[in-house]
């Protein structure tokens, strides 16, 4: 896919309404496909749908509906990589694709006069951690299970790997159009001094770094806890913005949902940098970018957040939850130095 083509499909997926199947139709999917007689419960989701199928005997899925932008490849590079990783780690916490009632782990029908995939996943219990305290301790083995995933995928290759996506951050550059729809104008200034560094120092060295299959949305409401055990991880879920790119940007979006609020935002991602470190031990050079792939996701999340918020106005409290925060840890990251930052990570890895 050319780079013009890319950004036809971007833009695609971006303006796409999500699908607006009603709960008697997704009740008639999952019979019909998938033989599961269930009740359903609507989930929310950004750009495709999702409903909580539950089962008279107690067992619980989910529906996912593609948003009609969806490319077949993508779908099944997603699937695929759910079954790889039960594969390689079969004890990792994550969602298992259920097949279809032909045995294929997708199905594709008609809505509306448009095409939608629709996949079944298994449930996966657990409290969604935005609703619990991360201490060092959590947000250690919040590294040490980041690094675990990434170990699984490490020999995952599909052609579908690397989809148009402006989530993952080696296109970074191209949201600089979208600097229009940031209203602050001290925002949008500090915004285009990160963009700018990030295609000055981050963009020509891409290419020289680890990379593979990342999961790359490791936000706190896609980690799940343990409600008998409020201590201990019981799922990660969420795949849909996996792609192919350089390994440290897997950290770097973790790392960004872990900063502390306040004047110093980077002593709460220090324990989960070196948990992911004590598994998967960094490289001197992402070591050295990783503050700035840090900020790259926040400008990333304020971007493409506000872009869509002038697309769909009705759905702004959704779309625009993590601006503020986002917002203001960009804002004290920039107050602190740099190199005292990178000092402070190499001590952080050296201390496991």
């Amino acid at each position: 896919m050319n780079a013009e083509s890319e950004l036809v499909a971007i833009q695609k997926i971006l303006t796409s309404m999500p699908p607006a199947f009603s709960d008697a139709e997704a009740v008639g999917i999952a019979v019909e496909h998938y033989g599961i007689h269930a009740k359903v419960r609507a989930l929310v989701s950004e750009r495709d749908q999702n409903f909580r199928l539950d089962t008279e005997d107690g067992k619980r899925f989910v529906l996912k509906i593609s948003n009609c932008a969806e490319q077949l490849q993508v779908v099944d590079f997603q699937n695929r990589a759910l079954v790889h990783i039960a594969e390689k780690d079969a004890s990792f916490p994550l969602p298992r694709v259920i097949p279809n009632l032909e045995g294929c782990l997708h199905c594709s029908l008609e809505h509306a006069g448009k095409t939608h995939f629709v996949r079944v996943l298994s449930w996966l219990e657990g409290v969604v951690l935005n609703d619990t305290t991360v201490d060092a301790g959590l947000a250690r083995r919040l590294g040490q299970l980041l690094a675990r995933l990434g170990l699984a995928l490490e020999s995952f290759e599909h052609p579908g790997s690397n989809p148009p996506l402006l989530w993952d951050m080696k296109r970074a550059s191209g949201l600089r159009e979208m600097l229009v729809y940031i209203e602050d104008p001290d925002l949008r200034l500090l915004i285009g001094q990160a963009l700018d560094r990030f295609d000055t120092r981050v963009k020509p060295v891409l290419d020289t770094l680890r990379a593979q299959v990342i999961h790359n949305d490791m936000n706190l409401g896609n980690v799940l806890m343990n409600k008998a055990q409020p201590d201990r991880i019981s799922g990660l879920i969420d795949f849909g913005d996996m792609v192919r790119s350089p390994l440290i940007i897997d950290l770097a979006v973790a790392a960004a949902y872990q900063l502390s609020d306040g004047d110093d935002p980077l002593s709460g991602a220090l324990p989960l940098i070196a948990g992911y470190h004590a598994m998967r031990p960094l490289q001197q050079l992402e070591m050295e970018l990783l503050m700035d792939l840090i900020k790259t996701r926040l400008i990333t999340s304020l971007l493409i957040g506000s872009y869509r918020v002038s697309l769909f106005p009705e759905n702004r409290e959704y779309l625009m939850i993590s601006h503020e925060p986002a917002k203001n840890h960009l804002i004290a990251l920039n107050r602190r130095n740099d190199e005292a930052a990178l000092q402070r990570i190499y001590a952080a890895c050296d201390s496991v």
